[in-house]
Parts: structure tokens; C-alpha cells; sequence
């Protein structure tokens, strides 16, 4: 007894468009995660804090070299063991600074502040602090500056991208941004 297995041209037709529809719905949700990685890639802030000096100017500064805008979500500033939650570098200069350290005077230094649900746009840089060149005993002044923002605070910001994406830089930890969950 022979058995002949005979399949039917409109059943091997249906499952034939079955797996072609499996496939398509492979590529589409493929496609659909490749557009929204290089939506959430088109709008990537990337946020630095360093010194600069820019025409004998002295400035601390806070620079988005990313392709997108940047939100601020927390600012922190730990100093002595105590965390100074909320304050931009100016409030601190003004409030702890200055008073501990009686060369630098807050007439010849300006500043950009910096707040919680600000937003610093694409290529933007903010002045956290500037001194300009020609403060009264500058290259004293510049040092101490100097002095306090890389050995003796730590300034931390965390920030997200219009996608809620969240990162966080911590000067003078960090060189580049840390990605939260």
C-alpha cells in the first residue's frame, strides 16, 4: 500500500501567505525599532562642564555639544560632606564662597544660572562663572577659582532629552555623560 501525499495548491497557496505575513510583520517591527532609535539619536543632548579661557577671560562653563536640547532635572553641589541640592554655581559662589574666601569678590566675576526645568538648546554655552581679564590681581583670582571648582566641590547635574532620556554629569568626575535608566 502506497500512500500518496498530495497537497492541495490552495493550501499550500494559504500557508505560503502565512509565513510572507510572518516576515512582513518581522520587517515592520524591525523598521518601527530602527526609527525610533534614530529618533531618540536626533535629539541627544550631550552635556560638559569645564574651565575655559576665551579672549584673557576666565569662564567656568556649562556646554550642550549635542544634536538636540537638553532639560535640567536635579543640580547638586557636594562640598565638605554637605550636598547643596538645588543651588547653581552662582548661588553657591555667592552663599559659600565668597564667604570663605575673601580674595575673590563677586563685582568682577558674572554668571548664567542655571535651574531645574531649564532648558540649554543645541550647541548652547552658559557662563556658570566668568572673570574677566581685567579684574583687579586676575591671575590670583583666576587660581583660586580654579582651585575651588576642580579640588574642592563637585558639581552634578542631571538632565534629559526631550525623550526623558536621562544622563547625568558630575564635574570633575565625569569626562563625558552617564546614561540613568
Amino acid at each position: 500500500m502506497k500512500h500518496k501525499f498530495k497537497i492541495k495548491s490552495d493550501k499550500l497557496m494559504s500557508g505560503l501567505a502565512f509565513v510572507i505575513s510572518l516576515a512582513t510583520l518581522y520587517v515592520f517591527f524591525y523598521q518601527t525599532s530602527l526609527i525610533k532609535k534614530q529618533q531618540y539619536a536626533s535629539v541627544l543632548p550631550y552635556f560638559e562642564i569645564g574651565n575655559t579661557q576665551l579672549n584673557g577671560d576666565y569662564g567656568f562653563i556649562l556646554e550642550n555639544n549635542g544634536i538636540g536640547p537638553g532639560f535640567i532635572n536635579d543640580i547638586k553641589i557636594h562640598y565638605n560632606d554637605s550636598v547643596y541640592n538645588g543651588y547653581d554655581v552662582n548661588d553657591f559662589f555667592t552663599k559659600v564662597i565668597l564667604k570663605q574666601d575673601t580674595i575673590l569678590n563677586s563685582y568682577n566675576v558674572s554668571h548664567s544660572s542655571i535651574r531645574k526645568g531649564m532648558l540649554i538648546t543645541e550647541k548652547e554655552t552658559r557662563y556658570l562663572l566668568r572673570l574677566k581679564q581685567n579684574a583687579k590681581r586676575f591671575e590670583l583670582k583666576q587660581s583660586r577659582l580654579r582651585d575651588w571648582l576642580n579640588n574642592k566641590i563637585k558639581i552634578e547635574i542631571i538632565y534629559s532629552s526631550v525623550y526623558e532620556e536621562r544622563w547625568k554629569i558630575i564635574f570633575p568626575e565625569t569626562i563625558s555623560p552617564i546614561k540613568l535608566k
